[in-house]
């Protein structure tokens, strides 16, 4: 069955070659998030940056499943749609945060730049999950081969994702995330207003965010809420003061409605940056916001009462101890945690993890993804 797979994406490759017919528009880009499901992530930092440094210079062309209204800049195209695979073999720069498909032939004279979505080196990903050395391998393979620049938070990043991704070392661009840029730059806090307004806040009351990674695979994905929020209101409460409210957020690729009574789900929120800037104290599991959220140096806690089945399905490119924050194996350790928070121990456990993956961050990471685009453009 999976040699039939190989084959068909063989046949494809063929098959589309005819769109060679057409020339490739040198003023064309092509955008892509999370499989052209939204208009987000480290691809909408580029855009936005491009659209205002660059005006009616370049064509803008989004893979976006919502109707939109076309502009002389920029157009809208259904993912896997003809339409979508003739702007994808015809664009002079192609841009996604997870990949191209293994079944698009891309041309010479284009650039590939796979800016991922998740920065550290935490949970194992492409060929570390493949079991065996077969199909799977010679598929990731096809699409390692089709990048011309991947995107990289760190040192560890490049290391774990060029074998995980079967891409060269030299094809990482160590600028850190376009995503990340305000967050380094301590501008998160100005994301706050927009942030509690979109969600009808009380601006005097204090946000704590759970948003933990997937279980399972993509296509059966699911997420078991075992958090107590009860428990971690009242312990937020007695260490920080105030009035809190609970948020919950759920990955992408979990269509399952989560059970939000006495929480806000904020699920649907166009902007996973914004959020972390905004509130107060986050918790998550093995996801990469780990390293996004440690870049704002704020109260983090790592809830993970599946720990060893995890590591024994999953497995982790670094020991979770090293992380940037202190892990719970369960809702009682979680509320000690909470209780004995010390922010300097905080501070100097994330400066810790950034030293042991070697932070890239710069926080001039869209400046820096933009001029190797307009270079290529320009050439």
């Amino acid at each position: 069955m999976k040699y039939i797979k190989y084959w068909a994406i063989y046949l494809m490759r063929t098959v589309l070659k005819i769109f060679y017919i057409v020339p490739v528009n040198r003023k064309r880009i092509y955008f892509s998030a999370n499989r052209g499901t939204s208009i987000s992530c480290n691809p909408k930092y580029i855009y936005e940056y491009m659209v205002e440094n660059f005006p009616g210079q370049f064509e803008y062309v989004w893979e976006y499943v919502m109707d939109r209204k076309t502009d002389k800049q920029t157009k809208y195209v259904k993912p896997y749609s003809l339409q979508s695979i003739l702007y994808l073999l015809t664009s002079k720069v192609i841009i996604s945060n997870d990949g191209l498909g293994s079944y698009i032939p891309k041309r010479k004279n284009q650039c590939f730049i796979n800016t991922w979505h998740g920065g550290g080196a935490y949970k194992r990903v492409g060929e570390e999950t493949i079991e065996g050395c077969g199909v799977e391998m010679k598929i990731n393979k096809i699409c390692g081969k089709q990048t011309d620049i991947f995107i990289s938070s760190c040192r560890m990043f490049s290391k774990v994702m060029s074998y995980s991704k079967a891409v060269d070392q030299n094809k990482f661009l160590e600028c850190g995330m376009p995503r990340n840029d305000f967050l380094v730059n301590g501008k998160g806090k100005e994301k706050k207003e927009k942030v509690y307004q979109y969600l009808k806040l009380d601006s005097s009351k204090k946000t704590v965010m759970f948003a933990p990674t997937y279980r399972g695979n993509e296509g059966d994905a699911k997420f078991d809420n075992e958090i107590d929020k009860d428990r971690c209101l009242n312990a937020l409460q007695k260490r920080f003061g105030g009035e809190w409210v609970f948020l919950i957020r759920k990955h992408h690729f979990v269509e399952k409605d989560i059970e939000s009574e006495g929480c806000i789900d904020v699920s649907d929120y166009p902007d996973m940056q914004e959020l972390l800037g905004a509130v107060d104290v986050f918790i998550t599991d093995y996801s990469s916001t780990i390293w996004d959220y440690s870049l704002t140096f704020k109260p983090g806690f790592l809830f993970v009462p599946d720990l060893e089945k995890y590591q024994a399905e999953r497995n982790f490119y670094t020991n979770p101890s090293t992380w940037a924050f202190p892990l719970a194996k369960s809702n009682v350790e979680l509320e000690r945690l909470i209780l004995n928070f010390d922010q300097e121990k905080n501070r100097k456990k994330i400066e810790t993890h950034h030293k042991i993956l070697e932070n890239k961050e710069t926080g001039c990471a869209t400046e820096m993804a933009v001029n190797k685009i307009v270079n290529f453009l320009m050439k």
